[in-house]
């Protein structure tokens, strides 16, 4: 209610709708490190936040897009699905996924680690040396 100073008065409804922004779980490849070829899968879920919900994901910064190597894969409005089929070392690193509504867009990172197995990088040969000498 509103009234002026000659005593006339307004009334009027209002309807306030508050608007929340993303709110992210953290993320988990569900081991601290990965094994060269093993399967790694991490879900980007928003507990809360008012849709329409855009995410994506980032890898060092640089926007995935589902390929040979990475899929992502929605999961309803609210989450999305990264997959890395057979991991590599060169999958190690910085994922971040982000969720963006009307009111603002919240992020989390993960690192991933991928153990691989030791190589050479010159390969051995076989030597002969006579008992007694400098094997140089």
């Amino acid at each position: 209610v509103a009234k002026n100073e000659e005593g006339y008065s307004a009334r009027s409804d209002l309807e306030v709708s508050v608007m929340e922004a993303p709110e992210l779980i953290p993320l988990s490849f569900g081991r601290e490190v990965m094994n060269e070829n093993d399967l790694a899968q991490v879900s980007c879920i928003a507990v809360r936040g008012d849709e329409p919900l855009s995410i994506s994901w980032t890898f060092h910064g640089n926007a995935i897009t589902s390929d040979v190597d990475i899929m992502t894969t929605p999961i309803g409005g609210r989450g999305s699905n990264l997959v890395i089929m057979r991991v590599r070392h060169q999958h190690s690193g910085l994922y971040t996924c982000t969720a963006t509504n009307a009111v603002g867009s919240r992020s989390e990172s993960i690192e991933l680690k991928v153990n691989v197995p030791p190589r050479w990088t010159v390969e051995p040969t076989d030597k002969q040396f006579a008992q007694g000498s400098d094997a140089k």
